[in-house]
């Protein structure tokens, strides 16, 4: 008689006849220690790697964009016959709403990367940890979009409602900001990128195949 094949539960316990295949959050897969009481689960070291990745480059963005300030000596003339005036005026970074959401959204994402590190471990984090992948990939590409429209505006000007351009002002405030925005959307695809090989992960072992 064949014997009957058991498929496996979403939590990525596996169907061997001891029960000893084990797969945690991050895609790994291997034997439970014996004893261990199935406490924890190896974890994929590539996981591991994209996940500090996400983290460290959230936190660099959200540094680099929050200490973004420059100030100019800005010409004013008050009349012909006067002298014109420096005024020092400052750029800052929490003077946009885009910026200050940037900020906020990359800080969140790193924080939550944090506690996911300290949760990979455990089979029942495994739905929340993926959910919460999926609201730090919606924060960090919205972040992204919108502070890159802000910068281009502030790079091209808008001719249309007379809004004219400050880069060509505050150079290094924009290349700051610029670069922020280039690493956050590099932790963006790199969460994507880990994102898609958990759900691989999670659809192999889940499969009768």
């Amino acid at each position: 008689m064949e014997a009957s094949r058991v498929k496996p539960g979403f939590n990525g316990v596996g169907a061997g006849l001891d029960g000893s295949s084990r797969r945690g959050y991050m895609g790994g897969v291997g034997a439970a220690a014996a004893g261990s009481g199935g406490r924890g689960s190896p974890v994929d070291a590539c996981g591991v790697s994209l996940r500090v990745f996400v983290l460290a480059a959230t936190l660099v963005a959200a540094v680099v964009m929050g200490v973004d300030r420059q100030t100019r000596n800005i010409q004013i003339t008050l009349a012909d016959t006067l002298p014109p005036l420096q005024v020092p005026v400052a750029a800052k970074w929490s003077y946009s709403s885009a910026f200050v959401y940037f900020v906020v959204a990359n800080a969140m994402v790193c924080v939550f990367s944090a506690a996911a590190l300290a949760a990979c471990r455990r089979r029942g984090a495994v739905v929340p940890v993926m959910v919460g992948d999926l609201l730090a990939l919606a924060l960090l590409f919205s972040a992204v979009g919108a502070a890159a429209e802000f910068g281009i505006l502030g790079e091209r000007g808008n001719s249309h409602v007379r809004w004219a351009k400050v880069c060509n002002v505050y150079g290094a405030f924009c290349e700051r900001a610029m670069a922020a925005v280039i690493v956050s959307l590099i932790a963006a695809f790199a969460n994507l990128v880990m994102l898609m090989l958990t759900i691989l992960a999670i659809h192999k072992s889940s499969s009768y195949y």
